[in-house]
């Protein structure tokens, strides 16, 4: 793991590899210096305390991570004009001092090793290190720009909470613990990535999760050994269980409030630094095809909501598939006018019944690519110059039949209304399957490319929870939340599924 050029126990004779372990150095300011550098956000202070040049520490803190202020006025100031420290004979009277906390500051830390001293500085920490004894002391002074809190953005909110989750982790732990206003919530942090040192907040009520759930997902989290864990992809297909399924198995939300109701059923929730989203664990189907807003309705018009959404993902899902199949194979499955009126529509059209589908779903997706590429003021423009004017002039040029633009606009249209982005890229992507294996075979293509895909749903856990749960399985009370919402007064229990230490949501 080490290579060193002697045996010097300094940083500058010593040649780093990606798994140095920094603990092998002495805590003194020239091994930090060396380690960080010279660099011009890295600020460096030699300290006499008191004014007393036998009285000798140094500060390390990062510009523009730090408030400066803070550090002036609570730890700077105190150990340069105390009167209490002027009585010091010695840095080990200092640093007694200081442990007895002299220098006031609510968040200081000692630290007798190197790479805790790091670790604190590149998070916002300013450190007051002691050479003669290897030791530094490390106060929480950070200060760094933030965004506020604002509404979210990709979950719209009807009724609801307006607050969103941000890019600072202490924020966002922040804001579950003014929801869930309860000791029983745990919020354990770790770090993941060799090089980003990115911190997650892994979060769960003790007195309701099941704690073999917990070690599981400490377990896989702690396994994850990437270089960094900037993106949420470098979490999230570390930890899934079927990593080669397009379907999502860990849902991410952006709203504290939906966040928290999650964590109250008995699921675990993952806050990584740096993303203004949140994961929970784990992840079912129906999950994804619920939303907040079914809980903040009446329940008749939330459960005709429910069923709309669950039919709109079979139609996006199907309806390209299956236009292919009785157009090109099953002709005597349409009605006989329906019949005129597709073959009239398609005269003058060169292309085959398939080959129409999906070039029109192809541009489907280029239209929505570039919509969410280009800048909010021209996305805009783009959609509606392709979908009005590119798809009038197409048809009016005979390259495409009407019949498959209503098929193809009726597509799209209920792909919009699935809640979870994942959830509606996976069902883009079976579509095309589904329409190619349409094309070959017709209805036996459609017929098997849907068993294929209910079979994978079949076969998949996340966490050792089903996939389908509470479709599969002896969880009969469960589907009161299911296809359609019964009055939230009848559901009285968790789900059988996460095996929860306490069953019953209320009594």
């Amino acid at each position: 793991m080490l290579n060193y050029k002697n045996s010097s126990r300094n940083a500058e004779d010593i040649v780093f590899e990606e798994t140095f372990d920094y603990n092998e150095l002495e805590l003194t300011f020239r091994n930090i210096q060396s380690i960080i550098g010279s660099y011009s956000d890295f600020v460096y202070r030699n300290i006499n305390i008191v004014n007393d040049k036998k009285l000798e520490a140094y500060m390390v803190y990062i510009d523009g991570m730090v408030g400066t202020q803070l550090v002036s006025d609570y730890v700077l100031k105190p150990l340069m004009q105390a009167d209490v420290f002027a009585k010091c004979s010695s840095e080990a009277d200092v640093i007694s001092i200081i442990e007895q906390g002299t220098v006031y500051y609510s968040n200081a830390k000692k630290r007798t090793n190197i790479n805790d001293v790091l670790n604190d500085v590149l998070t916002g920490s300013a450190a007051v290190i002691f050479d003669k004894h290897r030791i530094a002391f490390t106060f929480e002074t950070k200060g760094f720009d933030k965004r506020p809190v604002s509404e979210p953005i990709s979950e719209n909110v009807i009724k609801g909470a307006k607050d969103a989750f941000n890019e600072t982790i202490r924020s966002n732990t922040a804001t579950c613990r003014r929801k869930i206003k309860s000791p029983n919530l745990a919020i354990e942090e770790t770090i993941v990535g060799k090089q980003s040192k990115t911190p997650i907040a892994i979060c769960y009520m003790k007195n309701i999760v099941d704690d073999s759930l917990v070690q599981e997902v400490k377990r896989r989290v702690n396994d994850i050994s990437v270089a960094h864990a900037i993106t949420a992809s470098f979490i999230e297909e570390f930890i899934i269980d079927n990593k080669n399924s397009p379907f999502p198995q860990i849902m991410y939300t952006e709203r504290p409030d939906r966040f928290c109701a999650n964590l109250l059923e008995g699921r675990i929730g993952l806050i990584i630094d740096g993303l203004p989203v949140a994961f929970i664990a784990p992840g079912t189907l129906l999950q994804f095809v619920q939303a907040p807003e079914d809980y903040s309705q009446h329940y008749l018009i939330s459960s005709l909501i429910r069923y709309v959404r669950f039919t709109s993902m079979f139609v996006t899902l199907l309806l390209p598939a299956f236009y292919i199949s009785i157009t090109t194979f099953h002709q005597e499955m349409i009605p006989t006018e329906l019949t005129f009126s597709i073959v009239a529509s398609k005269v003058g059209v060169p292309f085959p019944m398939f080959v129409e589908v999906l070039l029109m779903l192809i541009a489907f997706e280029l239209l929505v690519e570039a919509g969410l590429r280009l800048p909010q003021t021209i996305g805009q423009t783009v959609s509606i110059v392709g979908a009005l004017v590119v798809g009038q002039a197409a048809v009016e040029a005979k390259l495409l039949s009407p019949a498959t633009v209503i098929i193809v606009a009726t597509t799209a249209i209920t792909s919009f209304t699935m809640p979870n982005q994942d959830l509606s890229n996976a069902l883009r992507l079976w579509r095309f399957l589904l329409a190619i294996a349409s094309s070959i075979i017709g209805m036996y293509g459609l017929t098997m490319g849907l068993f294929l895909l209910i079979n994978q749903w079949c076969r998949m856990d996340s966490f050792n929870v089903p996939y389908l749960s509470p479709f599969i399985g002896d969880e009969k009370l469960q589907l009161q939340d299911s296809l359609f919402r019964f009055p939230l007064s009848t559901m009285k229990n968790r789900p059988e599924s996460l095996k929860t230490k306490n069953k019953q949501r209320m009594k």
